[in-house]
């Protein structure tokens, strides 16, 4: 499997290299990649892979069949870039103002299409059905993910796998966790409705001001009362707004913030609780409340099979598997892992000397070590090998 592997990828890495330094050089903001969907659909055609219709927005999903039986499995990769203005010396740096690509997904992106340009060179390895998900958007809510799930993307597909790189990994170095790979993210605001008035006579007025404190305070207990001290969970109030002169009572105040955690249920049931707890307060000190909740990403849970399928395919690479206390960050993926089983991995793209020194993501110094990318391509082959292989 490795000298294979590696063998057959050598010859793909300057076109990795290539789709690097083109989608690098040219990024674009989520929901607004019409460049960049215009070069993939381009890049696929001309490999004779078949794009899926009825796709909205700025995906693309390429589709590569074969005559022989097996099942579909899809490769995600995500395609876009952030409001930031690159500080880097790359000879590839962003040639469009104020956008780059600070968290690697145009590294996804190039390493998806040069394992596309295999396949469609090596149609011998097929077995049933590739797609290729080249996803718009996951840096922007509602993500991309979510409506490629809603046109049907999924429906069909057996296992979907996706890879983030990392600079803050060295290369070589491979993180996968069975379960919850990321955050399920609530956001929530709450209006305090009360009834404004001279700062001179309260009495005259309902003060919405220590009243949406009171629910600010109460909001921050939530998680002691309702959450187990065994569950990783993060509730914020992240914003208070209200009122402008000392002399004036206002007649609202706004407040809200973010709800992390590791259960697309526990979230669900926070949120509620939250409504009721605003509810309650604002009712006993006689204002009203508008409470507006929704969840932005749920949890990416990765299924066992399928993540210890890329452990093996890691090992066999002779590449350093391990697992990671996840982030509660989020990653739009989970709604793919909603829909059928699947696993999101990491992979190292630092050199191991420079890793401390390395930016994070989505800094305007974030770069990778491109000789990571190579590494990418080999274990989306390794991986798809042992995944039409166990069928």
């Amino acid at each position: 499997m490795k000298e294979f592997v590696k063998n057959l990828t050598r010859d793909y890495t300057d076109l990795l290299l290539k789709h690097f330094h083109h989608l690098h050089s040219h990024p674009e903001l989520s929901f607004e990649e019409y460049e960049t969907s215009a070069y993939i659909k381009e890049q696929l055609t001309s490999l004779g892979i078949r794009l899926q219709d009825g796709i909205r927005g700025t995906s693309a999903v390429g589709i590569l069949e074969s005559s022989v039986p097996g099942p579909v499995i899809a490769f995600r990769a995500d395609m876009d870039a952030l409001p930031i203005q690159e500080e880097t010396e790359l000879p590839y740096k962003s040639v469009n103002p104020g956008v780059m690509h600070a968290c690697g997904h145009d590294s996804h992106a190039a390493a998806l299409l040069a394992f596309a340009a295999l396949l469609a060179g090596h149609r011998e390895l097929v077995k049933g059905t590739v797609k290729f998900i080249f996803q718009c958007a996951e840096e922007k809510l509602p993500g991309g993910a979510k409506g490629l799930c809603e046109d049907g993307v999924m429906d069909d597909v057996d296992a979907v796998y996706g890879l983030h790189c990392s600079a803050n990994m060295a290369m070589g170095e491979i993180v996968s966790n069975i379960g919850a790979d990321s955050a399920c993210i609530g956001v929530y605001e709450v209006t305090v409705q009360g009834k404004g008035g001279h700062g001179s006579a309260p009495q005259n007025a309902v003060n919405p001001v220590p009243v949406a404190c009171l629910v600010a305070s109460a909001i921050n207990q939530i998680l002691a009362e309702k959450a187990s001290p065994l569950e990783k969970a993060v509730l914020t109030v992240s914003y208070i707004r209200g009122g402008e002169y000392p002399n004036i009572i206002p007649s609202e105040v706004t407040l809200g913030g973010n709800l992390r955690t590791f259960s697309n249920d526990l979230t669900d049931s926070l949120l509620k609780h939250l409504n009721k707890i605003c509810e309650g307060i604002c009712g006993a000190y006689g204002c009203t409340c508008q409470v507006t909740t929704a969840i932005g990403y749920p949890s990416t849970i990765n299924t066992e099979a399928e993540t210890l399928l890329v452990r093996r395919a890691a090992e066999d690479m002779g590449y350093a598997w391990k697992t990671e206390e996840p982030g509660l960050g989020g990653e739009d993926f989970s709604y793919y892992l909603l829909k059928k089983p699947g696993t999101f991995f990491h992979v190292g793209m630092a050199d191991p000397d420079l890793v401390d020194q390395a930016a994070p993501h989505h800094n305007c110094k974030f770069e990778l070590d491109q000789r990571g990318l190579a590494i990418a391509l080999e274990l989306e082959l390794a991986v798809y090998l042992k995944a039409v292989a166990d069928c």
